[in-house]
């Protein structure tokens, strides 16, 4: 069951990053729903399935409106891996830490794109890659922090305020 969630979270965000995201831009970058899904997917079930899922995330979006193709399937892929090494290593209930692991994820995802295209146009402007990267891993960030509840119930993972029972007689408080 939690995996048709998961998958059904991850068509919908696929939907909404496609038609209605784009909408709202700020500074020339729009949110990248995927990628937050992507970074949560890797942190909760490891480095492979961060890995593969980042991979097939970012290529769904390279084949629906990408405009190099397969760049989106290596920054989802380098992020997904990179953030899954950190599965069971960080504490994930609370929304700082969340948040701070979404930046870093996203401006490496940023960066790795950034890069790739100035590679590919032959035309690499540290200055522009700085600031897109960088603003897209803050909007990022601010929108993990807003569904950081639902999303660490739909990857399973501790509820902060929550109550817990782990073994009879021993009750944690979240």
């Amino acid at each position: 069951m939690r995996f048709v969630s998961i998958a059904l979270a991850f068509i919908i965000s696929l939907i909404l990053q496609t038609t209605i995201l784009p909408f709202l831009r700020l500074g020339g970058v729009s949110p990248d729903l995927l990628l937050v899904l992507v970074i949560f997917n890797a942190l909760f079930y490891g480095s492979l399935a961060g890995g593969v899922v980042g991979f097939a995330a970012g290529l769904a979006q390279d084949l629906l409106g990408g405009h190099y193709l397969g760049l989106g399937a290596l920054s989802g892929f380098v992020v997904g891996y990179l953030m899954g090494r950190l599965e069971r290593r960080v504490n994930l209930d609370n929304v700082l830490v969340a948040f701070s692991l979404v930046l870093a994820g996203s401006f490496v995802a940023g960066a790795v794109y950034s890069l790739g295209q100035g590679i590919l146009d032959s035309s690499l402007n540290i200055r522009l890659l700085w600031h897109l990267s960088a603003t897209g891993a803050l909007y990022d960030a601010c929108l993990a922090a807003l569904l950081f509840r639902p999303l660490a119930r739909l990857f399973g993972g501790p509820v902060p305020g929550r109550v817990e029972i782990v073994q009879p007689g021993k009750i944690i408080y979240r």
